[in-house]
């Protein structure tokens, strides 16, 4: 599978088997060329750097950042999205050594032929499975690989790739719109609240979570099959630009896609198959690594892990060289209990007697992984599989490098996005950006606040991509607020959940994009076609969330 679309023109060659009207087209595309997602990020984060640099000139709650902030802060953002990042590459790799085995191609045109007329099928039941996934536990970033996988069917399929990507993209994003026990976005800020002394009624959440998931769930469906059958009539009406579809076919079509079906080129060999079910195998405990299975009382994985709780005496010359006036401590020495005079420190840490037996791979147990064990995982898959298809050292090293070079501008926009991010947090206009709007909804109706509360919560999702940190920033805020105009906080946690996953389907900032160009479809495109869908389902969320305001 090639490397993803830069927004680079096609080559003198591939334009010279074009028809001539189709090469006038070419190069009129050429001289309007949408910006690519790199320059867009870009031009955003130094738009928010001049933006502090004028209002700390009006305001002392912003700081100015410095020239040399907005420069460093694409690297810094690198840095900050590095496991994210690092993951993707080796999936890449991993990818490489799948593609080099020929298995997902052969596979995918067998899956074609079984599925011929009926393909649509998949994208109800993806996006089902992948709001199920979201609303459980915001499954996002996680849903960045199959994009190119579903994009293949799609494509060979007869569609184009918006068809895979909005199934991709609105399978999750119903979800994590609509989220019920998302412990990062639910789970975070009905435990901040708890802390400000307001409690939250769980079933509440979970029911307008259903409600919100299940209603955007089907919008999307509609506006998705409905572009599906249209390009399924007409290839012609395509929203992709005519580079879009070259890269497509260059990296999908394989040069005739469906007309090239053959018994002999759509037959999996048994090492192939091997290879699709070690390499199913390897999504579907990643996937299993990633739900916070604790949080629903299933504690099985961990089955075999104990620990004790070791109590030490540190003199202060022990503890003094990793000190640097750093209060937190606890990386190094656990937790400091006492302090005694200055001269000696009482510490107690948590010492691991044995792993569970799900964590002797990894180090941690399914259900405690992040992107650092997901990479560990298909680093060690991408072996195995090397070795089961029988790939020679060099092929199987040249194959793993091919495939995460093919990665590394998806890598780098992730960073990009994070320098955004950066930004605000240094110069504390996201700080002052919620508190001027906590300000701005006292004294409202119900009927009022909601709409613009949820309006306050859909810019502050573009600005703190984090859902966790912005639960954790804002409900201390808001959360009172509503108690104190006598509002429901579970209709606050809810909004904030609604606006954030609706934010999620539209800004550069949000995981996506790395996806998308994996599909070979621009941001621009992207935004040409899902904005009406995405209008409706945040209009209908907001009817949704007010009616709810007004009643409870």
């Amino acid at each position: 599978m090639g490397g993803p679309d830069t927004g680079s023109a096609g080559s003198d060659a591939g334009e010279k088997n074009l028809p001539q009207d189709a090469g006038q087209g070419a190069r009129k595309k050429r001289k309007h060329q949408m910006l690519s997602s790199y320059t867009i990020l870009l031009i955003i984060t130094v738009a928010i750097g001049i933006l502090t640099m004028v209002m700390a000139r009006f305001t002392p709650a912003i700081k100015a950042v410095k020239v040399s902030d907005i420069i460093s802060s694409p690297v810094k953002g690198v840095l900050d999205g590095i496991e994210i990042s690092l993951f993707l590459l080796i999936f890449g790799g991993c990818m490489g050594i799948v593609n080099k085995v020929g298995a997902i191609e052969t596979g995918i045109r067998a899956l074609v032929r079984r599925l011929e007329g009926r393909e649509l099928v998949l994208v109800p039941v993806i996006m089902a499975i992948f709001a199920v996934l979201g609303s459980a536990y915001g499954f996002c970033e996680e849903t960045i690989p199959f994009y190119a996988l579903l994009g293949s069917v799609m494509y060979l399929a007869g569609y184009d790739t918006m068809v895979s990507s909005a199934t991709v993209l609105f399978g999750a994003g119903v979800g994590c719109l609509g989220s019920t026990v998302n412990p990062f976005a639910n789970g975070v800020a009905i435990a901040t609240l708890h802390d400000k002394g307001i409690e939250c009624n769980q079933v509440v959440i979970i029911a307008l979570g259903a409600i919100l998931c299940v209603m955007a769930y089907c919008v999307s469906l509609f506006f998705i099959l409905r572009y599906a059958k249209r390009i399924q009539r007409d290839k012609g009406s395509s929203i992709l630009s005519l580079q879009e579809r070259e890269a497509c076919e260059r990296d999908f079509g394989r040069n005739g896609g469906k007309g090239l079906l053959t018994k002999e080129n759509s037959t999996l060999s048994r090492t192939q198959k091997v290879t699709l079910v070690l390499f199913a195998l390897t999504f579907v405990v990643m996937i299993c690594g990633f739900v916070p299975w604790k949080d629903f009382g299933i504690n099985v994985f961990d089955a075999g892990a104990s620990s004790h709780e070791q109590t030490q005496q540190l003199s202060g010359k022990q503890v003094e060289s990793d000190w640097n006036g750093n209060d937190d401590m606890t990386g190094d020495y656990g937790e400091i209990t006492s302090v005694s005079k200055g001269t000696s420190v009482k510490t107690t840490q948590t010492v691991e007697d044995s792993q569970s037996w799900t964590g002797w791979l990894t180090g941690a147990s399914i259900g405690d992984w992040y992107f650092n064990e997901a990479s560990t995982w298909f680093f060690v898959m991408a072996i195995v599989i090397a070795l089961v298809a029988h790939l020679s050292e060099a092929e199987a090293v040249d194959a793993f490098i091919g495939g995460a070079g093919d990665m590394v501008g998806v890598a780098l926009v992730v960073g990009l996005s994070r320098s955004i991010e950066l930004l605000m947090n240094m110069s504390g206009l996201d700080q002052l950006i919620l508190t001027s709007a906590s300000h701005s909804l006292k004294g409202l109706s119900a009927a009022v606040f909601t709409p613009l509360c949820y309006l306050v919560y859909l810019g502050l999702s573009v600005i703190i991509t984090s859902t966790s940190a912005l639960a954790s920033v804002s409900m201390p805020i808001m959360g009172p607020l509503a108690q104190v105009l006598h509002f429901s906080p579970d209709v606050v946690v809810m909004i904030f959940v609604a606006a954030n996953g609706l934010a999620n389907l539209f800004s550069p900032t949000a995981i996506f994009l790395p996806g998308l160009m994996l599909a070979h479809v621009g941001y621009g495109t992207y935004l040409r076609w899902s904005w009406k869908p995405i209008v409706v389902i945040g209009v209908l969320s907001v009817v949704i969330l007010t009616v709810a305001m007004m009643i409870l």
